[in-house]
């Protein structure tokens, strides 16, 4: 086990913003904290609709806004984690495995329940931190919002999305989107999809996230206006078969096709996934060197090199020139993770020299980083932009 040397603080001061951590460098040459290798898990992929069968009746979330360049706040939700605690803890107590597939997933909940209290600690290949909100993910959605992205009938992918806040802010965008328009402007599918080390995550945070944010947005209007929750408590959400069937006739309305991944980066197969993807996100996953050859292999094999040009409406600044026939790549990131090794020298070494961080394939393509957002003072924080040959 291994612990990041700054404070993570994943709730949420009394204004509703993010509180940022600073960082302690007072252990900053620590080096028995540094992780071995870790085993490599399985990938695969768990199905909407048995996610959706493990939800509790209630949800309880809290709101959250994160700055903006506007002097404006994009107001985001997300579950609570004393919530999802309540729930592992109640199925553990009701369950008996039954059989292989349904033994792991519950070790893996127990994994969770081991870790849901814990600011930053990780056990490589058990649990990669994806229960909390880091703050790399949120100057994601910051760089997000200044550029005018279009994110209908794009393949969108986010690797170790945790409670994915940046595909949270792309879906915000598009469930607000206005929902009378003709059949003709939602015939092109929009593909939403979220990886994350443990299936745990996604049951627990992902989804519930990504629920709330619907039911935050204008895409359940007509469902607000027809159902009774004269007894819901603030910032509880009741989970009824009539929330689960107006979520996804929203999603069929519009052509959103949300799929659900987890386990190894270096077993993750894009061929099974519909192919390449135009826009590829993933924030605060380079902290463990040992894994930047699969991490980076899998960015330079998911990101697809055409329609980067398409994709922007009318503002072209996240690229090169000479990039825009690409898809976007973007990874947020600290600019030095103490005590374990990793960060933003390291990965732009893995990106640049495919040699220094192997991976299991012989080959994968030399890329380029560039630094188009940048926090300096306290912990450094950039979002970086891989182009790739």
């Amino acid at each position: 086990m291994f612990k990041f040397d700054f404070d993570l603080q994943d709730d949420l001061d009394d204004a509703g913003a993010f509180d940022s951590s600073e960082c302690r460098t007072e252990q900053q040459e620590k080096t028995s904290a540094k992780s071995s290798p870790a085993s490599v898990q399985p990938s695969a992929e768990v199905a909407l609709d048995q996610l959706l069968s493990s939800l509790p009746p209630v949800i309880s979330y809290s709101h959250f806004q994160i700055p903006v360049s506007s002097g404006q706040y994009v107001d985001l939700a997300r579950r609570d984690l004393f919530d999802a605690r309540f729930q592992l803890i109640s199925r553990s107590e009701l369950e008996n495995s039954e059989s292989e597939e349904e033994e792991t997933s519950q070790q893996d909940r127990s994994t969770a329940l081991q870790f849901i209290d814990a600011p930053s600690d990780l056990v490589p290949g058990v649990y990669e931190g994806g229960l909390k909100t880091w703050e790399c993910s949120l100057d994601l959605v910051t760089y997000l919002d200044e550029q005018e992205v279009s994110y209908r009938g794009k393949r969108i992918l986010e690797l170790g999305c945790g409670t994915a806040v940046p595909s949270l802010y792309i879906l915000n965008r598009l469930f607000s989107t206005r929902t009378d328009l003709t059949e003709g402007q939602w015939s092109v599918e929009t593909h939403i999809h979220l990886q994350d080390y443990n299936r745990s995550v996604l049951e627990l945070i992902t989804l519930p996230n990504v629920i709330m944010t619907w039911y935050l947005s204008r895409a359940s209007h007509s469902y607000r206006g027809t159902s009774s929750e004269a007894d819901a408590q603030p910032n509880d959400l009741t989970i009824t078969p009539e929330l689960i069937a107006a979520f996804l006739a929203s999603l069929a309305s519009m052509n959103i096709v949300l799929r659900f991944f987890y386990g190894s980066w270096e077993l993750f197969d894009i061929s099974t996934t519909g192919g390449k993807y135009d826009i590829v996100l993933t924030s605060e996953t380079i902290y463990r060197t040992d894994s930047l050859g699969s991490l980076v292999q899998l960015l330079s094999d998911a990101q697809d090199r055409s329609g980067l040009a398409t994709m922007t409406e009318t503002k072209l600044s996240l690229s090169t020139s000479q990039n825009q026939n690409q898809g976007l790549c973007l990874v947020a990131a600290k600019v030095l993770y103490f005590g374990v090794g990793g960060g933003i020298s390291e990965f732009v070494r893995a990106v640049e020299d495919p040699a220094i961080y192997p991976s299991r394939k012989e080959k994968r393509r030399k890329g380029k980083v560039d630094t188009v957002w940048e926090k300096t003072g306290g912990v450094g924080r950039k979002v970086l932009q891989v182009h790739w040959e």
